[in-house]
């Protein structure tokens, strides 16, 4: 479990510095992940709504941090 938070607080402090960018490109700025680690992380993130996932064309998807208003009224919403 040690490695899965700090896997999601290494895509947090990437996409907070880069603000926007491609999955290969996030996966390319963690050399210390797999691909697959990186992208299974970003699919429990955007899950829980920490990470926003856009598609502004065909075969291309854009990662950024979620506005903290949203994430934050997901988790009353949960509660």
């Amino acid at each position: 479990m040690a490695q899965v938070l700090s896997i999601e607080s290494a895509i947090h402090e990437q996409l907070a510095q880069a603000g926007t960018c491609s999955l290969d490109e996030l996966a390319a700025l963690l050399p210390g992940y797999s691909w697959a680690q990186v992208f299974a992380a970003v699919d429990r993130l955007t899950r829980e709504g920490t990470v926003t996932l856009k598609h502004p064309a065909p075969f291309r998807y854009l990662l950024s941090l979620a506005p903290r208003r949203s994430a934050e009224a997901r988790h009353v919403m949960q509660s």
